[in-house]
This record gives structure tokens, sequence and C-alpha cells, in this order.
């Protein structure tokens, strides 16, 4: 690595760094006390945004209002010098409070991971490729990590996770 882009990742690293230590209090609700929803995706196949738009569909029936942030196709124009998306093409998605964010893009994207930390939310969902080498600071973002076996597949990702929250139980009333 020349001692530029040695500057450039150090750099990337300690704003990383910054974003991660915003405070964030981890809050779990059941899916139904959900109202508000942001999903940060790759470039999506035909398949994924039917599978997407089915998702953001069936939540809004349910009440909640999602938002939705897609990784440019021309991801590396959209940088900033130290590898960072730009202000302009994230700052509309992370000027609201989720009470979900989801971040289904493959679990080494600097894209979603830095979105995630961007956004002010109460609880972030990630995925894990088990087939890859973890790292520790991309996870430890996360409140909740849905593993798999190879790169994510989203008709088995949002479905799962979406049983997830089912689960929670619902705090009783006094």
């Amino acid at each position: 690595m020349n001692p530029v882009e040695k500057i450039r990742d150090q750099h990337r690293t300690a704003l990383l760094q910054q974003l991660a230590a915003k405070p964030h209090r981890t809050r779990i609700i059941h899916l139904h006390d959900i109202r508000t929803i942001g999903i940060i995706t790759p470039q999506l196949n035909d398949e994924d945004q039917i599978t997407i738009a089915q998702f953001m569909h069936h939540m809004t029936e349910n009440g909640s209002m999602v938002r939705k942030i897609e990784m440019p196709l021309n991801i590396e124009q959209q940088l900033d010098k130290y590898g960072l998306p730009k202000a302009d093409l994230t700052q509309l998605f992370t000027s609201y409070h989720y009470d979900l964010l989801i971040d289904s893009t493959p679990s080494d994207s600097l894209f979603g991971l830095y979105v995630t930390l961007a956004a002010s939310s109460n609880l972030r969902v990630g995925y894990q490729d088990t087939t890859l080498p973890t790292q520790d600071y991309p996870y430890s973002t996360y409140d909740l990590i849905i593993l798999g076996k190879g790169p994510i597949v989203l008709s088995q990702y949002l479905p799962n996770l979406l049983s997830i929250l089912m689960q929670i139980r619902k705090t009783p009333s006094k």
C-alpha cells in the first residue's frame, strides 16, 4: 500500500470509528410496534427488486413507514477522497430516525457499514456470510446479525428477520 492510500485508509477508519462512537441505545421491539424502517440495499437484480417491493408493501400494510437507500451502480464516482459515500448520496436517508435499520448489503460492504453508522436507529440488523473470515469492527456495529452460508439471499434474509421480530414478546400493559 502506497503512503497516500495508507493515509486515506487511516483517515477512513478514524471517521468510521468516530461514527461508531456516537451514542446508540439498542431497543428491540415486537414487529407490530415498529413504525419506521430503513433498508440499505446493494444494486438489486429483478428477483431482489420484487422481494424488496413485497417486503416494503407488507410492512407498509402493517403500519410502518419504510425508506430504502440503494448502493449506486457507479459507487466509485460517489465516494469522497477517503473512499466513503458523499454526504449528498446518503444525507436524505440518514436524516431520519428508524425503529429498525436493515443492512442487506454484502458482509464486506463499506457503503452499508457507513450508512448504518451514520443513521440513527433503535435496532441495527446486518448479515454475516459465515464462509468469509469475520472482521471485528463491522459486526460490532449491528445489534442483530443474521448468519448465512454464502452471499446474502434477500428472499431468505428478510423472512428470517421478520420471524425473529415476531418472536419478541410484547411488554404487558400495566
